[in-house]
């Protein structure tokens, strides 16, 4: 039979895991419009602290977060190219023939 102290430590265990999933989606969400919200990313460099408080995120040091730079598509990976545009530069296609 399970005791009550067994039963309140698997409640908190419960809880913490609830609370740093949370804090998961909130970093997340955080990460997600500081590509998409020139303002806000100002804001994180200027202020991490408070703008981590903002999200529901405690941190106490600015050294302590992290580095927020970069977007999710690296430009640099990224190549677009108009197929639309006569005389594009695009590789033929495989024919399957020596």
């Amino acid at each position: 039979m399970i005791d009550q102290a067994e039963v309140a430590e698997m409640t908190e265990v419960r809880t913490s895991a609830k609370r740093i999933e949370e804090q998961d989606w909130r970093f997340a969400e955080l990460v997600m419009r500081t590509w998409s919200e020139p303002r806000l990313a100002g804001r994180y460099l200027a202020d991490p602290v408070g703008t981590f408080a903002d999200f529901g995120i405690v941190i106490t040091n600015a050294a302590d977060a992290p580095q927020l730079g970069g977007s999710p598509l690296n430009e640099a990976a990224v190549t677009i190219q108009n197929l639309d545009r006569p005389g594009a530069n695009v590789p033929a296609w495989p024919s399957g023939r020596a």
